[in-house]
């Protein structure tokens, strides 16, 4: 007989680990597939995130992970290849060629960001090339930012890191409206009509950017906005999803499809760490009542009969 539990979840990042300790905790059967790096391995340090401020990605994910663990959470090192909803409301999830039977899934299967294709980014990614002050800001503050990237973001990116330093270039031959020229302007941020061609580093330090024109542009920190996408294409099999296959949820996680949740990136691409962590806690109590009236729902049947 095929092996039912409570929960799958899907995807053993912040977001997925703190759902899943809960869900332990609350004496749920919980499986957390761990399909593979999780997001947060993309720096060396993490930052935003109170408590663990400065510990690497690997230490805060080990911490959670055997907190899990020790509550009864069971923890596979396996991809899910597909998950069908039957029609008794239960979830066939296969994963590793072997079928697992759930009440409830959980995915926390995050996002992918598009890297733009320019020399010596994957290098710096993670470390000399930023998305967010949020994360880092201070450990470049009052340094010499360069900005570029996704067109439509530019204005509001240079404006945001302008708060960390007042030595802003943005570099794009984008044309920006009237409104997004002046709030630069006010800002005293510059733009340089160019292109980001290339990442120049001395040793492992980034000294310059590299553009179309063969012009470097010294910095100390160079800020990119991107475009991403959800991650997996789960929460399209199961439920409805915007445009970039992230999972729409009410505020509590939940989807469109009854016992299908998703939290951190999987259906909020601009969530932190924190936020991540925030969403598993969340959405534990929910999907613990959920299977609580399943439970009713299913001893009332019995009972009928």
């Amino acid at each position: 007989m095929m092996t039912t539990v409570d929960t799958v979840v899907v995807g053993a990042g912040v977001a997925g680990l703190s759902a899943a300790l809960f869900l332990a905790r609350a004496g749920r059967s919980t499986v957390v597939f761990d399909g593979g790096p999780s997001r947060i391995h993309a720096v060396e340090e993490v930052r935003e995130y109170i408590g663990f401020d400065g510990a690497s990605p690997t230490t805060v994910l080990r911490q959670a992970r055997d907190e899990a663990v020790c509550f009864g959470a069971e923890i596979r090192s396996e991809m899910v290849d597909r998950i069908d909803p039957l029609d008794d409301g239960l979830f066939s999830v296969l994963a590793g060629g072997k079928p697992l039977l759930a009440r409830t899934i959980v995915l926390a299967t995050g996002l992918v960001d598009e890297l733009p294709a320019i020399d010596g980014i994957r290098e710096a990614w993670g470390t000399d090339l930023r998305v967010c002050p949020c994360f880092d800001g201070h450990e470049v503050r009052n340094g010499r930012f360069v900005v570029f990237g996704v067109d439509a973001r530019l204005a509001h990116m240079a404006s945001w890191v302008r708060m960390w330093s007042p030595d802003v270039t943005v570099v794009t031959r984008h044309a920006f409206t009237d409104v997004e020229a002046e709030r630069m302007a006010l800002l005293g941020i510059r733009t340089l009509a160019d292109e980001v061609t290339g990442l120049i580093h001395e040793g492992d330090r980034l000294v310059a950017v590299m553009t179309a024109s063969g012009d470097p542009i010294a910095t100390d920190a160079a800020w990119v906005s991107l475009e991403s996408r959800a991650a997996s294409d789960l929460a399209r099999s199961l439920c409805e999803v915007d445009e970039l296959g992230f999972a729409k949820t009410d505020a509590g996680g939940a989807t469109s499809r009854p016992g299908v949740f998703a939290i951190g990136n999987a259906n909020e691409p601009l969530a932190h760490l924190v936020h991540a962590a925030a969403s598993g806690t969340t959405v534990g109590p929910i999907v613990t009542m959920y299977l609580l009236e399943r439970m009713l729902s299913e001893r009332r049947t019995v009972k009928a009969a």
